[in-house]
């Protein structure tokens, strides 16, 4: 069995991927150019969760929250504007965009 600071340690490295992760994941959300994130598989061999790494876990929990709920919204707003295009090229809209002569 692995001794307290090694199970730590290996904590601390699975901890320091999910962080990472998590910011590209944030970097990703404010970038419309950004490309697919890079699939997460969890480690499957970590021990038991210690003590000492319990508060990280839950700021990242939160953190991982807030970007699920800023997706969220991001993907209500980015419906609305399909929808709203939709609407309009129902309309014939979609030939391009459409000049008016207010000085004839």
């Amino acid at each position: 069995m692995p001794d307290r600071a090694q199970v730590i340690a290996e904590w601390e490295c699975a901890l320091d991927r999910i962080e990472l992760d998590l910011q590209l994941a944030l970097s990703a959300a404010h970038d419309p150019l950004a490309g697919p994130l890079e699939i997460w598989d969890p480690p499957a061999d970590l021990p038991p969760m210690p003590a000492e790494v319990a508060d990280r876990v839950r700021r990242l929990l939160e953190q991982q929250g807030e970007l699920l709920l800023q997706l969220e919204s991001s993907r209500r707003k980015i419906r609305r504007h399909l929808q709203y295009l939709d609407a309009n090229a129902a309309k014939g809209m979609t030939s391009g965009p459409l000049f008016i002569d207010t000085q004839s």
